[in-house]
């Protein structure tokens, strides 16, 4: 009796150990749960990944976000500008020589034309169908995604700021300003983003709205890179389409080539290996490795503020950011606009992201 009695305090003592030792596996378990998972793939793949339930959620750039709200697979959870309000999103940029001082005032002004073009509520039918034939997308996509697009000239100097801080906060940046040499976050960004151009370009707009700056040399070769199947960067298309590049001297398949890329990163990539002149590109990207890898760039003009979105699937559960948690959402790759408004979210969840 005494042996079967011993049995039995050992079992319940084991028992109470198990239980012990499962209820802190559970507490790890919850803890590890305050996050949200991230992959990174292209925006096409995004809209299939989400219809099939590989994916709980993506952020892309327009007009793909509002693609998969039009077919009923996806809808918006958050727009990017709820988010970080009036965030600066695209630049156009250009390499740091003081030969191109010319190409820079002669690409700001094809740039800034084609902005104005855009915003002209009396372009409306044309720019829509400049939308269609450049993102490949419906009408009704490309009209919904301009309802969550601005496009502008040049950003703002605090938001922009604000973009830094919040990058260097959230582990993207390995290297700050000072690391460059530049007394503070300030007369760096007061650097990189060099407003003189479109200052000029708008004055002499003001003036007589006919005005053309000289043309560039035609010996000069440049390659102009752009993001595939973006909204955001249709300026490019319409300054091709509406005669502007050729107005200052830039005639593709002779002194003009366009290139596309998958992300701004990629575009970067290109930059650091001295395969283009000037690309239009995400703030983010242009951040990350001018900083981190001293790739010698400076925008020259803005392009958009807001325009990105969290999208999730049309019937899911998901109602609110925080909802995200222990989910999969996909981004088109770190070091984008889109994984800063993804982190954005996450803290402001008290979430972090994490790679799946």
């Amino acid at each position: 009796m005494r042996l079967r009695g011993k049995r039995q305090f050992l079992l319940i003592f084991i028992l109470m150990i198990f239980s012990l030792l499962s209820g802190c596996s559970d507490q790890k378990q919850t803890a590890q749960k305050d996050v949200i998972y991230y992959i990174q793939t292209n925006p096409a793949s995004m809209l299939a990944q989400l219809k099939t339930g590989e994916i709980d959620a993506f952020v892309a750039w327009e007009p793909f976000n509002a693609q998969s709200v039009i077919e009923g697979n996806g809808r918006y959870l958050t727009q990017s500008g709820e988010i970080a309000p009036e965030h600066p999103c695209c630049i156009l940029a250009i390499t740091k020589t003081e030969a191109d001082n010319e190409l820079a005032l002669a690409l700001a002004w094809a740039n800034v034309k084609a902005i104005n073009f855009i915003n002209n509520k009396n372009n409306r039918e044309k720019v829509i169908k400049y939308a269609m034939d450049f993102t490949g997308k419906d009408q009704k996509s490309v009209v919904e995604a301009f309802n969550h697009t601005k496009y502008v000239s040049f950003p703002d100097f605090d938001q922009f700021n604000a973009f830094l801080e919040n990058m260097s906060k959230n582990g993207t940046l390995v290297k700050t300003p000072q690391s460059l040499g530049y007394q503070d976050n300030q007369v760096f960004i007061k650097e990189f983003l060099d407003n003189k151009y479109v200052t000029r370009i708008n004055t002499e707009l003001n003036n007589d709205a006919s005005w053309v700056p000289a043309a560039i040399n035609g010996k000069l070769q440049v390659t102009l890179g752009y993001i595939n199947q973006d909204l955001h960067h249709l300026p490019m298309y319409i300054a091709q389409q509406e005669g502007y590049y050729e107005a200052i001297g830039l005639k593709s398949a002779q002194n003009l080539q366009l290139k596309g890329f998958a992300n701004g990163v990629a575009v970067m990539e290109a930059f650091k290996a001295n395969e283009l002149r000037a690309s239009y590109l995400g703030g983010a990207p242009a951040l990350l490795k001018r900083l981190n890898d001293n790739v010698p760039i400076y925008a020259i003009a803005g392009v958009n503020n807001e325009g990105s979105a969290i999208v999730a699937a049309k019937n899911s559960s998901v109602k609110s950011v925080k909802d995200l948690n222990g989910k999969t959402v996909a981004i088109p790759g770190l070091g984008s606009v889109q994984s800063y408004i993804l982190d954005q979210a996450a803290r402001q969840s008290n979430l972090r992201l994490q790679a799946k």
